[in-house]
């Protein structure tokens, strides 16, 4: 699924070392990841560069086979829209949409995606539904202001935009870092449930610790970088 080859990034020319560097790192298709280091350490640039956000300074980077940085920006645009769905930390959610219509837009700038959606239901705002039904966000709501629900049914939209079309890639960046620790464990087990029923890979990033046990599989990007010098 990703395959990364003596990768470095440098936000600015002029600087000395990489902002991020890494000599190897593969992740399965269907692994269930977690990704973790303290704040500075490149979370955030490398899953820019995961997003073809950015493009490496220097090294190879794929998904799916496919080298991001030999890509144009409209064919990273492209890509991602097809290939990746990314759950941010603040759910970036469109205040002025019911639930419903913020999961569909996960779709819109895909065509297959739309495609893979409708597999399971006639409509996608049916198949919309069906996901959010799947991740624990009553029926009730769905129709509702999206701006009118708690933090953790917001959480449960962001979830359901990113599985529409079920994407092969589930990016998802500090997702549980307003949430209990009860309600962080019951989100993640649905994440796991989502991306199992169609094998997506989950890479699942946050400085907790305390979640590592949950996952079949831990990256520590500190010790990672640490260990390519």
């Amino acid at each position: 699924m990703i395959n990364i080859k003596q990768l470095s990034f440098t936000w600015q020319k002029q600087q000395i070392n990489p902002t991020i560097a890494i000599t190897s790192l593969e992740i399965a298709k269907g692994e269930h990841v977690f990704l973790h280091g303290p704040s500075g350490c490149g979370k955030s640039t490398l899953l820019s560069l995961l997003a073809g956000i950015n493009r490496p300074t220097s090294g190879q980077l794929s998904i799916l086979g496919c080298e991001l940085g030999q890509l144009s920006k409209s064919k990273c645009d492209k890509f991602r829209a097809e290939h990746i769905g990314y759950i941010f930390q603040n759910f970036n959610l469109l205040p002025y949409l019911s639930p419903i219509d913020n999961v569909t837009l996960g779709c819109q700038f895909s065509k297959p995606r739309q495609i893979k959606a409708l597999i399971n239901s006639p409509t996608l705002n049916q198949e919309a539904s069906r996901l959010l039904n799947a991740l624990g966000l009553d029926e009730q709501l769905h129709q509702q202001n999206v701006a009118s629900l708690s933090i953790g049914q917001q959480q449960r939209v962001a979830a359901a935009r990113a599985f529409i079309g079920s994407p092969e890639l589930i990016i998802a960046d500090e997702p549980t870092s307003a949430l209990d620790a009860n309600n962080r464990q019951s989100f993640i087990n649905l994440l796991f449930a989502q991306a199992n029923e169609v094998n997506s890979t989950l890479l699942f990033v946050s400085h907790d610790t305390s979640l590592q046990p949950l996952f079949n599989r831990n990256i520590d990007l500190v010790s990672l970088q640490e260990q390519d010098k």
